[in-house]
Parts: C-alpha cells; sequence; structure tokens
C-alpha cells in the first residue's frame, strides 16, 4: 500500500477593509507534513544526479563537497572508467568510477573531478529508522524525463539484516538514489522494488509491473558509512563483487527434425514453482501442425508451449498447451500454431 502524506490543506480566510467597501481573501495555507515534504524534495534534489553509462542509466547522491558519490555496484557494473552524471538542473559533468565495495554489496563510488563545493547530503543515524517513520526516495525512475522524482512514504520493515523496507515509491532507475528521513539525512540507499505478477482472466501469468508493491528496499545507511571509510582507506575493488550468475539463454529450434541434448543443473533458468527449466523458441506459421517429442530416463519431464506476442505495453506471454505425464517417458504434443512467434519451455 503506498502512502501519502500532506494532501490535505485547509483554506483561511482572512478580511480586510478599504475604503471601496470590505472584501474577504482566501489564502491558502501548507500543514507542516506539506512544508516538511517541499524542504526535503528542493533541498535533497540538490544533491542527487542521474547516472549513466550509454547503455543505461541509475541514480546516485553526493556525499562530499569535492564530489564523492554514493551509487549502487549493479548501476556502474560493466560500465567505462568514465560514466556521465546529470544534476537536477540538467547540466552534465564526467565522473571517475572509483570502485566498488567488497563481499558483494550493491556499492559503488564515483568521483567529480576539479571541484570543491558540491552540494551534499549527510547521513543520518539509526535513531531515525523506525518502522512507521516518514521517508523520501529521490531518483531518475524510468526514463531520463522524470529526472529529479521525489516520492514520499512509511519505513514499513526492518528486515534481520537491517535492510529498510518501505512504501516510498520506486521503479527501475531509481537505483543508487538515497532514501531521505523527515530531516533530509540519508537513511538508506534504494536497489530493489517488488514486481507484482500480473495475471489474465484465464489465471495464466502474462507479466509482471514495473513496481506499484509498495514493497521497496534499501541499504542502511551503516553499511554506506562502513563503505566511505574503506573508500578513505583504499579498501575497495576495482571491478564489482556482485555474485555472479549464469546468464539464461533462449535457444532456436529450425523445426526440421533438429534434435537437441539438453541437460538441467543450478545456475539454469528457474520456473514460478521453483524447478529449472530449458527455453526454446521456433517460428510458426497460422495454421502449422507441429508435433514435438521430448524424452528422459533421469527426470520427470514436462513440456509446455507458450505463445508470445508484442503489444504497446511490451512482450505478454500465455500458456496454450501443456502436457505432463507424470512419469520419465516420451512426451508428444500436437497443436495448432494460431500465432505469428511462439515460444516453448
Amino acid at each position: 500500500m503506498f502512502a501519502l502524506i500532506g494532501v490535505v490543506s485547509f483554506e483561511q480566510v482572512l478580511s480586510n477593509k478599504t475604503q471601496h467597501g470590505q472584501r474577504s481573501d482566501r489564502v491558502l495555507a501548507q500543514t507542516s507534513e506539506e512544508k516538511e515534504a517541499n524542504v526535503v524534495c528542493e533541498k535533497g534534489s540538490n544533491a542527487v544526479v542521474t547516472v549513466k553509462d550509454g547503455n543505461g542509466h541509475g541514480s546516485g547522491f553526493i556525499v562530499s563537497r569535492d564530489g564523492l558519490i554514493i551509487t549502487n555496484a549493479h548501476v556502474v557494473d560493466g560500465s567505462p572508467s568514465v560514466v556521465t552524471v546529470v544534476f537536477n538542473n540538467g547540466k552534465q559533468v564526467p565522473a571517475d568510477v572509483i570502485g566498488f565495495a567488497m563481499g558483494g554489496l550493491d556499492l559503488a563510488v564515483l568521483k567529480i573531478q576539479n571541484r570543491k563545493n558540491l552540494p551534499t547530503l549527510s547521513l543520518g543515524g539509526t535513531n531515525s529508522v523506525k518502522v512507521g517513520y516518514h521517508v523520501f526516495a529521490i531518483g531518475t525512475p524510468l526514463s531520463e524525463d522524470y529526472r529529479d522524482t521525489c516520492t514520499q512514504g512509511y519505513i514499513s520493515r526492518i528486515r534481520a539484516d537491517g535492510e529498510i523496507q518501505h512504501t516510498a515509491n520506486i521503479n527501475p532507475g531509481n537505483s543508487g538514489g538515497p532514501l531521505l528521513n523527515a530531516q533530509g539525512e540519508v537513511i538508506g540507499v534504494n536497489y530493489m522494488g517488488a514486481k507484482a505478477r500480473v495475471f489474465d482472466g484465464a489465471d495464466n501469468l502474462v507479466g509482471y509491473t514495473p513496481s506499484g508493491t509498495g514493497i521497496n528496499l534499501a541499504l542502511p545507511v551503516e553499511k554506506v558509512k562502513s563503505f566511505l571509510a574503506d573508500v578513505r582507506k583504499e579498501r575497495i575493488s576495482n571491478e564489482s563483487t556482485l555474485p555472479k550468475t549464469k546468464e539464461p539463454t533462449i535457444a532456436t529450434l529450425s523445426l526440421n527434425g533438429q534434435v537437441i541434448n539438453g541437460s538441467l543443473a543450478e545456475g539454469d533458468r528457474i520456473a514460478e514453482n521453483g524447478a529449472f527449466i530449458n527455453l526454446y523458441q521456433f517460428q510458426g506459421r497460422a495454421g502449422q501442425q507441429l508435433v514435438i517429442d521430448m524424452t528422459s530416463q533421469k527426470i520427470n519431464s514436462v513440456l509446455t508451449l507458450y505463445q508470445i506476442s508484442e503489444s504497446p505495453e511490451g512482450e505478454k506471454i500465455k500458456e496454450i498447451a501443456k502436457n505432463d505425464d507424470k512419469v520419465p517417458v516420451i512426451l508428444m504434443l500436437k497443436l495448432r500454431l494460431l500465432c505469428q512467434k511462439m515460444g516453448f519451455i
């Protein structure tokens, strides 16, 4: 649930008398919470930047007047040694990728050179990190056009590892941006927003929302402070230490009697039910009849056929056939193709 503060205002009626008669002027007065939000968002945004590397963007924030910037490691993992940072007024400057946190911590530090008087954000303490406390997220969600976006919410949970779960809305592109308390201090670094599964009318999974679940995560400020101490002592890595995962592949079938030998192991793509899967795709024609044979003597093999379609909202996936005989023998599936592009798992 997204909680928003400061949308209720009140009007104060002031009466003024003039020589031309009596009149009333209505003055809109802000609530204290609205004033608080305005101060935090406007002041905080001066020290928040967009981080660009030519392939995408994320967010970051300045922590020293001479140009140290904190962001997520995954924002600049694989980036060149120099990236571009964009201030809230649109000004762009280069920044060096100085290094990454050790131990797989999702933090990196950048440096704008030859600067001595940049706006900064202060790091807060643990006393301002409590469930129910008001928080603000500033960054560049989705597109560079949304630079300097400030959202607000509440801390909804403190996880066992200290990570902060909150309801301030974040999206892809917010990664590396600050989570602020009501005093405008950094209490966390936003790095992940939970995605909601989207189903069609037949309860088929058709995709995920970019965000909107109200479950968003930020690394706690204590880890930022520890990382900055390591930066000053030069105890940082030249490359990202984030865990490396096997990149899932999608093989292409030619539909001419081709035989594929596959295997399943740790690191392979995982289905919604937790099972390991191999994914293949092929180009079909409307009305074409197709026979697929699948056999295994080691696992209980399941064969599922999905329809993949493109729309203005993005790629949609719909299950159209499935065969699971519960024993490891040959599976055969016959169907008529009803679309131009199909994929099966």
